[in-house]
Formats: C-alpha cells, sequence, structure tokens
C-alpha cells in the first residue's frame, strides 16, 4: 500500500505521494544531520475510499498513519561507524521518516508502559513492513528493523553492547592465548563471566519488554505477556550479535577513515561566528530544501 498525502486545499482527500518536501537545517554537528519535514505525507494498508479520473483516493479517517509538517528528522539515524554498512537515507527514507513520528508519538504519550512497549512494536513492525514495499533488501530490510528494536530501550542497549563487547575480547583474549597453557588466562575467564551476565540480562530484558497491554472494547487496558514481543527482542539481539562482530573490521576502518578524512570540521559546517545572533540563533543561515519521491 502506498505513501499518501493530502490533496491541496483539501485535507479530507488522500492521494498516493508523488514527492515529499524536506528541508536540511544548518549543520549543527559533525556527524549529524537535521531535516524539517516540509509538506504532510502519512502510510495506509487500507485499500482506496473512492477513485477518481487521476487515480484512488482516501478519506481522512482511512490514513492510518500521518508524518505531520514541522517534524525534524535525521532520517534513518545511522550511526558514523555503521555508514559503510547503512546509509541514512536511499530507499529508506520515507519508512525511515514515518518511523521517527511514530515511535515519538508513542514515546511522548501518557499511556501505560506496557501500552507504550505494544505501540512501539507496531512501530517497529511498520517500519519492517514499508521498508519492504519500497523495494528495501532484505537483509538490509532486518539489520535495520533489529536496530530500531535492540535501541528502542536504553536498558536492552546496554546489555547487548556489553554481551557483544565482551564476547569480542573474549575472543581476543582466547586468540592471544591460543599457543599458552592458560589459553588467555584469568582475564579470560572473568570477560566470559561479564559476557554471560550480559547475556543473563538481555534474556531478562527480552521476558520484560514482553509484557505489553492493549486496550479492550470497555476501555481498559489488557496487560499479559505476549511470547511474540519476548521473540522479537530476541530475534533483533540475535542478528545484531551475529552480524556485528562480523562487520566489526569495516566499523573500525569506517570509524578511522571519516576521522581522518574530516580533519579541521567540525561546528555548524558553513557557518562563521559573526552569522550567527548573540542568542545562537541561526536565523537567516542558507539551507537546502530537498524534494524526495515517494512514489516508485
Amino acid at each position: 500500500m502506498p505513501f499518501v498525502a493530502p490533496l491541496p486545499g483539501d485535507p479530507d482527500r488522500w492521494v498516493p505521494a508523488a514527492t515529499v518536501d524536506l528541508r536540511q537545517l544548518p549543520v549543527a554537528g559533525r556527524w549529524k544531520v537535521l531535516f524539517e519535514v516540509l509538506t504532510p505525507f502519512g502510510y495506509t494498508s487500507r485499500p482506496a475510499d473512492e477513485h477518481d479520473p487521476s487515480g484512488p483516493v482516501w478519506h481522512r479517517g482511512s490514513v492510518e498513519q500521518t508524518v505531520p509538517t514541522g517534524l525534524v528528522t535525521d532520517l534513518a539515524s545511522v550511526p558514523m561507524p555503521l555508514w559503510g554498512v547503512v546509509a541514512s537515507y536511499g530507499r529508506q527514507t520515507l519508512p525511515a521518516i514515518l518511523h521517527d513520528a511514530t515511535s515519538r508519538a508513542v514515546a511522548d504519550s501518557d499511556r501505560p508502559a506496557s501500552s507504550r512497549r505494544a505501540a512501539r512494536r507496531d512501530a517497529d513492525r511498520l517500519f519492517r513492513g514499508t521498508l519492504r514495499e519500497t523495494g528495501t533488501g532484505p537483509v538490509r530490510r532486518w539489520l535495520m528493523w533489529a536496530a530500531v528494536r535492540i535501541f528502542g530501550s536504553l536498558p536492552v542497549v546496554v546489555a547487548f553492547l556489553l554481551a557483544v563487547v565482551a564476547g569480542v575480547v573474549a575472543l581476543g583474549l582466547r586468540v592471544a592465548g591460543a599457543g599458552t597453557d592458560g589459553g588467555g588466562g584469568p582475564w579470560l575467564v572473568g570477560v566470559l563471566v561479564v559476557a554471560a551476565a550480559a547475556l543473563g540480562v538481555l534474556l531478562t530484558l527480552a521476558l520484560w519488554n514482553g509484557v505489553e497491554s492493549r486496550p479492550t472494547p470497555g476501555g481498559s487496558e489488557r496487560v499479559r505477556w505476549v511470547p511474540a514481543a519476548s521473540g522479537s527482542v530476541l530475534g533483533a539481539a540475535g542478528i545484531g550479535l551475529v552480524t556485528l562482530p562480523l562487520m566489526l573490521p569495516l566499523i573500525v576502518l569506517t570509524f578511522v577513515t571519516e576521522l581522518v578524512v574530516g580533519l579541521g570540521e567540525g561546528g555548524r559546517a558553513g557557518v562563521r561566528a559573526q552569522d550567527v545572533a548573540p542568542g545562537g540563533s541561526e536565523e537567516g543561515l542558507p539551507t537546502t530544501r530537498i524534494t524526495y519521491p515517494a512514489a516508485g
């Protein structure tokens, strides 16, 4: 199903979006570029409500998810060391912006934590589905889904990264001590204990993330453990634990290369101190407007 946009002058009628306008904001950090959404758009999995001579039309109530004008996004939120694996733009641009809008709406809501966990899982699943619809390949699609699933919870991120680092260090110690009787010495045992503890915490957090609630017809929230929710966190962690160590050489190479290539850069790109108002305002500084094709 398509990304859609309201007809000019008729916000109750939505049609397949041909383009989405973004404005690149003045660069405020070396590895962080932000964009502002200039034209609203949305997404729906429902069939069109009607057809006119120009094509299908959806009524506003049939548009399931919307992205408002003024939303500020960094697109796919890819950390700099991973730029050699996944770009922050491309086929994933509109799914990433949509995911930003839906996940922020969940985070800003006053719903119970169990309800927010269910809504966030829905947003992550929608992200993966729209990636597929925009033609993103299966490997990239599942990697990106795993990333948003893991990084949607700070405790899960900490436990996951600790397990990865401890595992890589343990492997390094084992290789370094392969020719000795100690096989890496007592340090190896300690690191393995840390890795096992991190994996145990990760399993516990996955079970906890499985406790969700959804509104019932009576308006109350029914809290229950959903195996699929816990499984999604464990599945995402498993993808990360397998792929991240394999990509480690490329990650290190990308990080070092970017540090070297970007020598002398910093602060706001192309902004002189005298161009910034005393209060730090960047009003009047040049920005870039990008029209992104939504169709195809």
